[in-house]
């Protein structure tokens, strides 16, 4: 796609919306951010200190990643905890930082000030605040308004204003696909994986030899799917071990009367796109292995 030169739009405010604005906004002649309303970042350095640290210490890569994986786990669960104890010092403390990446005068209020509490949906990472570089600097700007309609030259929003964009990049989040839509049978039956409760968040009950590697949703995506694939090894050694052929979930008696959840809690973590897709996704219980 050659964007040089031209006007660019960018509808959403998510991580991907922060991604590609940073990176067209050097070719492009103009890039625009429109966003139906705000969302949380979180600005910081594009790198893990104590990592340089311990090389320079001489200390062996494997011991490295296992130290740098365990802190960015309880960073991230202390962030989190944090978020949910003092929600309004967290709000507080985001806001002010990316209001100081961004001129005096700013409409930091408006543009990016959300109205629900962090974490309730994902907190974007913006690597060394390379987006609120180009907001600043005027290579891109930020609209925070509803789209009227599509017109020859761009689009027409709820306020009346026009944007110009002579291409528009829709980055607005997932239509969720369980397994790509894949078609699983289990003897004859045909999956429904809303019937199902998940094992730890990534086996199902009723369906054997499958393991679904999914990420956190409040950290980096690889540090749960890297457990994930210890876990599947450790089970398929001991599967190998003891000659079995299947592994399949299976709810105990003891589990015949627990409460059937929602896979995501609503009030804790409700971006649209996933509310949308509920009816798609397995099912969990109250408690923990379930």
């Amino acid at each position: 796609l050659d964007y040089a030169g031209k006007e660019v739009i960018v509808i959403g405010s998510g991580a991907t919306a922060a991604t590609i604005v940073p990176a067209m906004a050097d070719k492009a002649k103009h890039i625009t951010m429109l966003q139906r309303s705000p969302t949380y970042f979180l600005i910081g350095k594009n790198q893990v200190e104590i990592a340089d640290e311990l090389r320079k210490l001489k200390i062996d890569e494997t011991w490295i990643h296992e130290i740098v994986r365990r802190k960015i786990s309880h960073d991230q669960a202390a962030f989190t905890k944090l978020c949910l104890e003092a929600p309004e010092q967290v709000k507080k403390d985001l806001i002010a930082g990316v209001a100081a990446h961004l001129p005096e005068g700013f409409d930091v209020e408006k543009h990016f000030t959300p109205s629900y509490r962090p974490w309730q949906q994902r907190i974007a990472f913006i690597p060394d605040g390379d987006m609120f570089k180009c907001f600043a600097d005027g290579r891109a700007s930020v609209e925070t308004d509803h789209i009227e309609r599509f017109t020859e030259t761009g689009l027409l929003l709820k306020s009346g204003k026009e944007l110009k964009g002579d291409i528009i990049v829709s980055a607005t989040g997932f239509n969720l696909a369980m397994f790509g839509d894949i078609v699983f049978t289990v003897d004859g039956e045909v999956v429904d994986w809303h019937k199902t409760i998940t094992y730890r968040g990534t086996m199902f009950t009723g369906v054997p030899n499958l393991i679904w590697v999914f990420g956190y949703f409040r950290a980096s995506w690889t540090l749960r799917t890297d457990m994930i694939s210890e876990f599947t090894c450790r089970l398929l050694q001991y599967m190998k071990d003891h000659g079995y052929r299947s592994v399949v979930p299976k709810l105990r008696d003891e589990d015949k009367d627990m409460k059937i959840l929602p896979w995501i809690d609503e009030a804790n973590f409700n971006p649209r796109y996933l509310l949308e897709s509920m009816h798609l996704l397995p099912q969990r219980g109250e408690k923990k292995e379930w």
